[in-house]
């Protein structure tokens, strides 16, 4: 029987699982000694890609961070400029102003998308209220540039921490890194199988032992990579809303 595939979604801490037992069993087994020192240097390289995992995790969690922040000044810079609108318009002109700035929508609806929507809407805020006519409004356009400029550099730094991360997981650093892993458990694999015919007395499953046995599937990915993957996929999709 071959050798079991690592997954390419599998945990980095149920990745060293696999690749420590496999460690441990040849530093004891004087036959595998040679892949004892290879698996040794998976298990240091092992390290490097955490740490990069690490460092591209916090860069996405700083960016929702910063993408939560703007979009909650957004919301509340909405909200007065509806309550100003309110207050020192009326009839057709209150109209005009809320289809202008709001796009017919009320406010909560509105407000809803986390950036994405909203921040396009409005990125013509600060020319719209400087050219309105209503002086407390007027007073409000350079406010509104600024925050729009915050939003828009908040969503630039999440898109670049998602795109980093999709990169290291699907083709960079962490997907070599996995296929570096399942070559060299194939590779070993089948040496060590072949001393079951050259050697008597080991046992026909001799090459078994040095591999952990079949993970539940619950240890492949944390709850925490699905969501993190959900979170991106719907922020794609806001992204195109």
């Amino acid at each position: 029987m071959g050798i079991r595939i690592l997954v390419y979604r599998i945990a980095l801490f149920a990745l060293l699982r696999e690749i420590r037992y496999s460690l441990s069993q040849m530093s004891l087994e004087p036959l595998a000694a040679a892949w004892a020192t290879i698996f040794k240097a998976l298990r240091d390289e092992w390290t490097t890609v955490l740490l990069k995992e690490i460092t591209l995790l916090e860069a996405l969690a700083d960016a929702q961070a910063a993408v939560d922040r703007a979009d909650k000044a957004l919301d509340d810079f909405a909200g007065r400029v509806s309550r100003a609108i309110d207050d020192t318009a009326a009839g057709a002109l209150k109209r005009q102003l809320k289809t202008s700035l709001f796009n017919g929508l009320p406010l909560s609806k509105f407000r809803r998308p986390v950036l994405n929507g909203q921040l396009l809407m409005m990125e013509a805020w600060s020319s719209a209220l400087a050219n309105c006519g209503v002086p407390q409004l007027t007073a409000l356009s350079a406010e509104a540039e600024a925050l729009v400029l915050a939003g828009q550099k908040a969503s630039e730094q999440r898109r670049a921490a998602q795109q980093n991360n999709r990169e290291f997981r699907d083709v960079g650093m962490r997907r070599q890194f996995i296929d570096k892993v399942n070559a060299t458990r194939k590779e070993a694999h089948g040496a060590l199988g072949k001393l079951t015919f050259q050697t008597p007395h080991l046992a026909a499953d001799f090459v078994d032992g040095f591999f952990y046995k079949e993970a539940p599937r619950d240890e492949e990915e944390t709850i925490d990579d699905v969501k993190a993957s959900i979170n991106e996929l719907k922020a794609a999709i806001d992204e195109r809303t």
